[in-house]
């Protein structure tokens, strides 16, 4: 007989065994309790992977208390409107190895050990409660204590599991669904009660940290299910950062630049069956972790990227999209172990199930072995060579910022030729001035509001200095350090001209701060950029010519990165005068 719905396959799988033994002996589950696991984060993630299996839509994490008076928890439920499992299902379901799903390639779980190791790692006690679309609620509990007591043992003296019963919800659940204002037709809760050994104790530790942890793990998965803790929707956290949309993504003016994907083909050992691995790489400015960009991002000057980041400093490793481990180690020579300065990259492979044998995963799906296959593999397609370069980048940029040509004060030479050379610049026929006005007051705004938050000043007044400054001094000359992106650009903060030249682009390590170069030169260099960047100003609220300029500025920069990494090689043969 062909099995077609997932309640047949649960049919099937339950009739076929009799045997409902949880384990041989109750040392055998008092030593699961040591499965390791991170944190609770990482322990319900085992549970939120089977919502996601049952095709849950919805899922939320809700905390229970003793009383009225506090907020520290004495319960975690994970509730789903998932497919929900039929009765018979439930005896399997608490026991190791118990699962339909067993050795599948196409979804989350394939050992069934998750939901048991991760409840009995955090509590001595959990329920769960399930129905499907055409009956009633049904609950399995598990205590650890009765365990230990003898009350779950057979004539045989073998540990089984309890038969599963018609149950209706806990009262503080069934308020709970009456507050999500939709009846759940069939769906999954699992509690744990009183959990023992949980890593934050109260309901905002616990909160805020499973909200950034879950946006995290699950950031490829949030256009299919919603997941809310205590209410609050979980959002998709990007932790290289150069996902738009994300959480963090564009907290301030910084942004991560994104390197080119790749894709490698790798051959599965056991069926010779071709599958894919996804590499995506990340680089970020010197500033990106802090708050106020003039000084180092530590203590309270970290912004909120700075935890995740350190959370997630190495190769970061995904199946099917979901987040596994951050390996810190490598077997290349030079890259033994990753160090702090590595949090100014990032790299993420994600591989299918199919190759899980070569990726080794433990089964609290959060490490990874990597075979020497797969690290070969990786070598051959750039990986290795890709984070060194990342890192040689990084240092030179510290390099280049130590040995800024950046003056502390006073308008610089070229700031000053620009002003004075208004009186002489062509009245333009045609320049959208309105648009234009318009875009550096928004700029200026924004500017203004960001630079309030990190300083802990006034908007208006900031706003207001700008603008005075900006009657005596209109041009600026700034440093940034932006890899992959264009050697120079220009922004307009109401009569302010401000122009960023990259440090990261070669324009800046092989032309412009080059010991050969004098500061008339430089300034000379400076007015050029400036000159380009008031063009690409005038075309503001014309489209067409934006459009023009920026394409057009990538490619310059394109083509005058490889030029000038052409023209090093004919240093030593050719006299430059």
């Amino acid at each position: 007989m062909t099995i077609h719905t997932e309640f047949e396959k649960q049919a099937a799988y339950a009739s076929g065994i009799t045997d409902f033994s949880m384990a041989i002996g109750s040392a055998f589950v008092e030593s699961m309790r040591n499965t390791h696991y991170k944190h609770t984060g990482t322990a319900l993630d085992e549970l939120v992977d089977n919502s996601i299996e049952a095709g849950a839509s919805n899922i939320h994490i809700e905390f229970s208390f003793p009383n009225d008076k506090t907020t520290k928890v004495n319960g975690i439920a994970v509730i789903d409107d998932g497919s929900g499992m039929i009765p018979a299902m439930l005896r399997h379901a608490v026991a190791w190895g118990g699962t339909h799903r067993a050795d599948q390639r196409t979804g989350l779980g394939r050992f069934g050990f998750g939901l048991p190791s991760a409840s009995v790692n955090q509590t001595r006690r959990y329920s769960i409660y399930s129905k499907t679309a055409d009956n009633d609620w049904h609950a399995i509990t598990v205590d650890l204590d009765k365990i230990k007591a003898g009350e779950y043992f057979d004539d045989n003296g073998r540990i089984v599991s309890p038969e599963p019963k018609k149950s209706a919800l806990p009262n503080w659940i069934e308020k709970k669904f009456k507050e999500y204002k939709k009846d759940f037709d069939s769906g999954t809760v699992v509690f744990w009660d009183n959990p023992d050994r949980i890593k934050w104790k109260t309901k905002n530790g616990l909160t805020s940290n499973l909200l950034e942890h879950f946006g995290v793990t699950y950031r490829h998965y949030f256009d299919q299910v919603t997941l809310r803790v205590d209410g609050r929707p979980v959002k998709p956290v990007d932790p290289l950062f150069i996902t738009p949309g994300h959480r963090l993504y564009n907290i301030d003016e910084d942004r991560a630049v994104a390197l080119d994907p790749k894709t490698i083909k790798f051959s599965n050992k056991k069926t010779g069956e071709d599958a894919f691995i996804s590499v995506r790489y990340a680089s970020y400015p010197l500033s990106f972790y802090s708050v106020d960009k003039s000084k180092n991002a530590s203590g309270n000057n970290a912004n909120a990227r700075f935890k995740v980041k350190n959370s997630n400093r190495g190769i970061i490793v995904t199946r099917m999209g979901r987040q596994i481990d951050v390996v810190e180690h490598t077997p290349w020579s030079g890259l033994e172990k990753f160090r702090n300065d590595d949090r100014y990259w990032g790299v993420e492979i994600d591989f299918p199930a199919e190759l899980d044998e070569e990726f080794t995963i433990a089964n609290s799906k959060q490490g990874v072995v990597m075979t020497e296959r797969i690290w070969d593999k990786l070598e051959d397609a750039g990986v290795r060579a890709a984070i060194k370069s990342l890192r040689k980048a990084h240092t030179e940029a510290k390099k280049a910022k130590a040995a800024s040509p950046e003056p502390e004060e006073g308008p610089r030479a070229s700031e000053a030729s620009m002003k004075a050379a208004e009186k002489f610049a062509p009245k333009k026929a045609g320049k959208n001035s309105e648009a234009r006005q318009k875009k550096a007051l928004e700029t200026l705004e924004q500017h203004a509001k960001k630079i309030a938050k990190e300083t802990k000043g006034n908007a208006s007044e900031i706003k207001e200095k700008i603008q005075i400054e900006a009657k005596e001094h209109p041009y600026k000359v700034k440093f940034e350090d932006m890899p992959g992106a264009p050697f120079f650009r220009i922004e307009l903060l109401g009569a302010l001209h401000v122009l960023y030249i990259n440090r990261k682009h070669r324009f800046f390590g092989e032309l412009y701060s080059s010991e050969n170069l004098t500061q008339f030169h430089r300034g000379a260099l400076e007015v050029l950029l400036f000159t380009f960047g008031i063009g690409e100003l005038d075309a503001i609220g014309n489209t067409d010519r934006t459009t023009f300029f920026t394409a057009e500025k990538n490619g310059w920069s394109d083509r005058l990165n490889a030029a000038l990494g052409q023209l090093s090689k004919y240093e030593s043969e050719t006299e430059f005068d």
